[in-house]
């Protein structure tokens, strides 16, 4: 309906305005949902008709006074409009009326019979009150009369079967949906010929727009309607609200988008709620702690009354603007009618709507809704069941990131229960939640749980969970006594079960408890829990896929999924993590420390694809994500990625500065302590401590064969041993673990082999490592990782240039240097920083007279301009990509020829663009 629509029904009053003066008596009953605009309707026609000259009686039905005898037609009587001594006499009469009380029977809603002596008293009432017809128009108004009590409506029915040849217009005001007591009223009212009926429906959106037109500028108005109208409903008290919520957000400068409902809003809907009363108020509260969309048969139980009742006030409120579907409009409305309710009182209606719930089968998470809230507020206890309730809301909230209400529920769960297991399940849950918002504030149920496990409270699945808690903190001793108790998984177990239970979640990383090393061989708490050895790798890659594929990402099983994730990462299936990395990063409920750790392994998968820069950056970025005592044992994860990662880059200082970081004892009681051993071994052997270095891999080698379990893809300590014995010039040795490593069953991917082949090229003479690099490039190229194929093109150049192929070596060498350039990788960028291509003939000033010198091959020409430069033998080798026995055989052959015995006999007068080039 718009504002020119009501215009209209004002006209229609008009018109029976008119009739009323021609001597046909007319009554109208205007209905309308609450606050409607009923009332302003009957105050603009009061208006009217005062200006032509009619009598006007008015009253208002109140719900203070709806027991109050004939209260109605006494405010008639206190009115202006009788005169004087017509309106004593009405009071009189009505006080007379007032003092038989057989004048109305409140059963019958006014519609009774009365005695022979009060049908006397109200028809010398009707009397008074229609003798100014006999002269004038009487209009006689009465707003809300659905609150006007029982005698007047009797009143009001006999003046009505009385006027009906005079000049008398009754206009009644009421609710759309009438109260079911008054039934009977509205049935004898409507009823006469001549009553007309007129029902103002809610404003449509033309009508919000022309409404907010007359309070805003047109422009405002218009952009404003729509969602004015979908919030009101049409109400026009609520449009005025909105109106006044939408100037104080102006004076207060907030951002305008249309949903201006605050203050003003909450307070118009309880105003309209408070217009009609009680039954409706409760309703509305009611509806307000239940949630959207409730039936009536609901409701009814939540307030002890009858479905029929309730859904007539659901009604009352749709007709009203502030229900739609059964839903409010606003969240502001809701939050109104709740904040309207005692604490105490919404609490109680929280349980009882819980207990009605759970009866009709509602899910945990709207139960566990309502037993938090009532938590909250103070409320009483929660039945037995609903610990079984919360916690089954707070797996949900764990998978879908909400930690803090997971907690919440799972406190309130604690105190609901008795029962030892189910406080075990509760509490393992809880330590879960809380390790993902604070793993140092999570240790405090460490405790509670490893009693729970001595009294034997704890089942399977929980031994294990409590394991990975116990292997992240660090307590060994106590994870060696947890997996001693866990059962082979029962007979029949489904694959993807059995690998969230732990049945073969050992075979996927070294990253998980149930692989612990220390705990296998004979009799060991991992007999039943196979490891990473003789796995083929192509089956742990399967494993860990179907792991990460049975289950939400970041859920409730991400300590599993967080292994299965480690296990394609260091076991050289990076490219296949990729996927999973981007699904986890791209999850916005996955944060603290589950992004931690996700962030770590990702460095880790960044630096094994050479992407130095990015992993250093990311192991940062994850270490600083979590305070170091929150870490645990994980603390080196990060810690080896940036170690490893720097000292590719040159970066010694960095690596050295994190090295320095502290770390866990029990760290070197776990395989993590391996990645940590390795990484620093790495370190010590660029900046040229190979003794130091060699220490290290050798015990890694020590622990890997006390353990029984030898991982030589996540960790290839015979790769780096190798390395410190070349660096010591011990080839035997090198060349024999780097063939152990290549001979290894669980060897791994193509980047693994890639890596083996380049150590041992660097063992065998120089006409046989050409073929070796070249199959150790193609591996490292497929494998991904673009800084062991850099390491791996220079070390081929070298080869080349060793065996006279020098065009080849160039080739290879450019394109060595791009890869290492891109890899940040300086070390390799200084070893192949390119020498100027002169003519071998321009390398020797023609004026230098010395025998021999024509002699001198291309090669030996320019070892002899470095060493006259007074570059080391290592160096040389570096800037021609030649090995260091190549130079000293180029060097003793340039001594022989020129006569010469050192170095420092070399000619030295050589053009200056020569010097300048080659320094």
């Amino acid at each position: 309906m718009t504002l020119v629509e009501r215009e209209v029904e004002l006209a229609a009053l008009g018109r029976l305005h008119e009739e009323c003066a021609r001597g046909r008596a007319q009554a109208v009953v205007i209905s309308g949902g609450v606050a409607s605009g009923k009332t302003e309707l009957l105050h603009a026609f009061a208006e009217q008709v005062v200006q032509r000259g009619a009598v006007l009686l008015s009253a208002t039905g109140s719900r203070a006074e709806r027991d109050v005898a004939f209260g109605v037609l006494g405010q008639l009587a206190h009115g202006t409009a009788l005169p004087g001594p017509a309106a004593r006499r009405l009071l009189d009469l009505l006080r007379a009326a007032g003092e038989d009380d057989t004048a109305a029977d409140p059963s019958t809603g006014g519609a009774s019979t009365i005695g022979a002596a009060n049908a006397r008293l109200l028809d010398e009432v009707c009397t008074v009150l229609l003798a100014p017809a006999a002269e004038r128009t009487v209009v006689l108004l009465v707003d809300d009369v659905q609150f006007v009590d029982d005698a007047s409506l009797q009143a009001l029915l006999y003046l009505q079967r009385r006027m009906r040849f005079t000049r008398t217009l009754v206009v009644l005001t009421e609710c759309a949906v009438p109260r079911p007591s008054r039934a009977a009223f509205h049935a004898e009212l409507t009823r006469q010929p001549n009553t007309t009926r007129l029902v103002l429906d809610p404003l449509s959106r033309e009508g919000v727009a022309e409404l907010l037109a007359t309070h805003l500028d047109p422009r405002t108005a218009a952009a404003l309607a729509p969602v004015h109208h979908a919030i009101s409903g049409g109400n026009p008290l609520l449009v005025t609200a909105l109106v006044e919520d939408h100037r104080a957000a102006v004076r207060a400068g907030r951002p305008l988008d249309g949903v201006t409902a605050g203050r003003e809003f909450g307070q118009g809907v309880l105003a309209c709620l408070h217009r009609w009363g009680p039954p409706v108020l409760q309703v509305a509260r009611a509806l307000a702690v239940l949630g959207e969309g409730r039936s009536p048969a609901l409701l009814g139980k939540l307030l002890d009354t009858t479905a029929d009742a309730a859904a007539q006030v659901v009604e009352v409120l749709e007709q009203a603007g502030l229900l739609d579907g059964g839903r409010f409009r606003h969240p502001v409305a809701r939050g109104a009618v709740l904040a309207s309710l005692a604490p105490a009182e919404r609490a109680g209606l929280h349980l009882k709507a819980a207990g009605l719930l759970h009866l009709d089968g509602a899910g945990p998470a709207e139960l566990a809704g309502h037993l938090t809230e009532a938590d909250a507020l103070g409320g009483g206890t929660v039945d037995r069941w609903g610990a079984d309730v919360l916690r089954r809301a707070a797996q949900d909230d764990l998978a879908t990131g909400r930690l803090d209400q997971a907690v919440r529920r799972l406190e309130l769960a604690l105190r609901c229960t008795t029962d030892d297991a189910e406080r075990a399940d509760i509490t393992t849950l809880l330590l879960r939640v809380e390790w993902v918002r604070n793993p140092s504030a999570a240790a405090a149920h460490l405790a509670p749980l490893l009693a729970a496990r001595d009294r034997g409270a704890l089942s399977r699945r929980n031994l294990l969970h409590l394991s990975e808690f116990l292997f992240w903190y660090g307590h060994i001793d106590q994870l060696t006594a947890t997996l001693a108790d866990v059962a082979p998984a029962p007979a029949g177990t489904g694959a993807a079960e059995a690998d969230h239970a732990g049945a073969r979640v050992g075979s996927l990383s070294f990253l998980h408890p149930t692989a612990l090393p220390a705990q296998a061989g004979p009799g060991g708490a991992g007999r039943d829990l196979p490891t990473t050895v003789g796995l083929r790798p192509a089956d742990l890659a399967a494993t860990a896929e179907r792991v990460l594929q049975s289950g939400r990402v970041g859920g409730y099983t991400f300590g599993t999924q967080a292994a299965a994730l480690a296990a394609l990462v260091y076991f050289d299936h990076v490219d296949r993590a990729g996927q999973w990395f981007e699904t986890l990063l791209a999850d916005s409920d996955l944060a603290d420390t589950r992004a931690a750790v996700v962030g770590a392994l990702r460095a880790e998968a960044l630096f094994r694809q050479g992407d130095l820069a990015e992993a250093t950056r990311q192991a940062r970025a994850a270490y600083e994500a979590l305070a170091p005592q929150s870490w645990g044992i994980a603390i080196v994860i990060p810690l080896a990625v940036g170690i490893a990662a720097h000292t590719a880059m040159g970066r010694h200082d960095e690596a050295a500065a994190l090295l320095r970081t502290p770390v866990p004892e029990a760290v070197f009681r776990t395989q993590l302590g391996l990645l940590y051993l390795y990484a620093r071994g790495q370190h010590l052997l660029a900046t040229d401590r190979a003794l130091a270095a060699l220490a290290d891999f050798d015990r890694c080698r020590e622990l890997a064969e006390v353990w029984h379990v030898d991982l030589p893809a996540p960790v290839p300590w015979r790769v780096g041993a190798a390395q410190a014995h070349l660096a010591l010039d011990d080839r035997e040795a090198a060349h024999a673990l780097a063939r152990q490593q290549l001979e290894h069953p669980a060897l791994g991917g193509d980047r693994g082999r890639g890596v083996a082949l380049r150590v041992l090229a660097a063992t065998v003479p120089a006409q046989r490592q050409v073929p070796i690099l070249r199959e150790s490039v193609e591996l490292l190229q497929a494998g991904g990782d673009k800084f062991e194929l850099a390491r791996a093109l220079l070390e081929l150049s070298n080869a080349h240039n060793a065996v006279g192929e020098c065009e080849t070596a160039r080739t290879v060498a450019r394109r060595a240097a791009q890869m290492a350039k891109g890899c940040q990788a300086e070390p390799l960028t200084l070893r192949l920083r390119p020498v100027r291509d002169l003519d071998p003939a321009e390398q020797w000033d023609e004026r230098v007279e010395h025998a021999g010198m024509a002699s001198l091959s291309e090669a030996e020409r320019r070892v002899a301009v470095l060493a006259a430069l007074g570059h080391t033998n290592r160096e040389i080798g570096v800037k021609l990509y030649i090995s260091v026995s190549t130079v000293e055989q180029h060097l003793t052959k340039v001594y022989r020829k020129l006569n010469v015995t050192r170095r420092t006999e070399l000619p030295v007068r050589l053009p200056r663009r020569l010097v300048a080039g080659q320094k």
